[in-house]
């Protein structure tokens, strides 16, 4: 009787249970159960092949996304510059002073040493943004650095981008427990695009450059020039960008340290 390569036994078996065949018999069938048992490892050395062939395309076509976002990343880098700030002076006219929303929470905005501060008290849980004078963009690339000092696992901060009124924008941001997440924010509320993702390109205590690279309705989502997701969505399709913080629960409070903010265009 021929052994069976054991790298075949579980595509084997399920055969077996196909077919309704013993793998072996004895006695007068003995011819039959080993011509079985050779079709059966026909079989599976081709179910193999294809099951190879198949992980063998999958690796190609995530090879090819991965050029394929490499190579528009790189493009998009060089885009044409629309707004670049280093905030050692407030050129492009952001929010200063303070603000205070008793529903939502007291805010205060500087520029001074380089920095644009923000300092924030919540009411209850809000995100608050603010957005430069500038053009609806539809594809952009956009980067700052953003520091939080806060307690551990408190705040969260990023960008908002396609923004066409107070209800409308896309807002990817990073919180106080190293993690990320993609929202969208409609009349309807918000809606978790990617949820809150953990990631070693996060750093704690730090600041932590983001970038949102926009072609149509996929955007690539970068930390710290490291990549942590890609996404598709067409719901809106052109908007404004700008910087975005928030805090979850009442009397929390944090600081927020914005520089080196860049917005290109093709």
């Amino acid at each position: 009787m021929r052994l069976i390569p054991k790298v075949h036994w579980f595509i084997l078996l399920l055969l077996v249970t196909l077919t309704g065949c013993a793998p072996f018999s004895g006695g007068n069938n003995a011819g039959t159960a080993t011509a079985q048992a050779e079709r059966s490892v026909r079989m599976a050395t081709q179910i193999g092949q294809s099951l190879q062939g198949t992980r063998e395309a999958s690796n190609q076509q995530a090879e090819a996304t991965a050029s394929a976002r490499q190579s528009l990343l790189q493009e998009a880098r060089q885009w044409r510059v629309l707004l670049s700030d280093t905030f050692d002076d407030n050129h492009l006219e952001w929010t200063t002073g303070e603000q205070e929303d008793p529903e939502l929470a007291k805010m205060s905005w500087s520029i001074a040493g380089g920095k644009y501060t923000w300092q924030g008290r919540a009411s209850t849980g809000f995100v608050w943004w603010v957005t430069p004078e500038s053009e609806s963009f539809k594809d952009f690339y956009l980067s700052a650095s953003i520091q939080q000092d806060s307690q551990p696992g408190v705040g969260e901060y990023g960008l908002i981008f396609r923004q066409t009124s107070d209800e409308d924008y896309y807002l990817y941001e990073v919180n106080g427990s190293n993690q990320y997440a993609l929202f969208l924010h409609s009349a309807d509320g918000w809606e978790s695009l990617i949820d809150w993702t953990t990631h070693p390109a996060i750093l704690a205590g730090s600041p932590n450059r983001l970038e949102v690279i926009a072609q149509g309705a996929y955007f690539i989502f970068n930390i710290n020039d490291a990549h942590v997701a890609d996404y598709n969505d067409e719901r809106i399709p052109q908007g404004a960008v700008g910087l975005a913080v928030g805090l979850a629960n009442p009397e929390e409070t944090a600081t927020w340290e914005f520089d080196d903010f860049m917005l290109r265009a093709p």
